[in-house]
């Protein structure tokens, strides 16, 4: 499945480590605070664990789990995006 995340944090320590984290899990920047990939269940709910070991109380992640067919219908405006696929996950 595809996973869109974004991101709201008020320290810039604290987004760097959400950043990575997304990262991490093979997700990649789309737009400033706007990230995307593709992960199973079992991925997605690390994450969210991880997330939530870092998050301040401040702070503000939304994951939204997306079907393959729901993904295929999306549209662009304006600048296509486009992922690198010589990226790789570190696990």
């Amino acid at each position: 499945m595809y996973i869109i995340a974004s991101l709201d944090c008020r320290f810039k320590t604290n987004r760097a480590k959400i950043e990575n984290t997304f990262e991490h899990f093979g997700l990649r920047r789309i737009q400033s605070s706007l990230y995307a990939g593709e992960m199973d269940n079992g991925e997605r709910e690390i994450l969210v664990k991880n997330i939530s070991e870092i998050i301040k109380d401040e702070d503000s992640v939304l994951i939204i789990p997306i079907c393959q067919n729901c993904y295929a219908k999306k549209e662009y405006c304006g600048r296509k995006i486009k992922f690198k696929n010589d990226l790789f996950r570190v696990y």
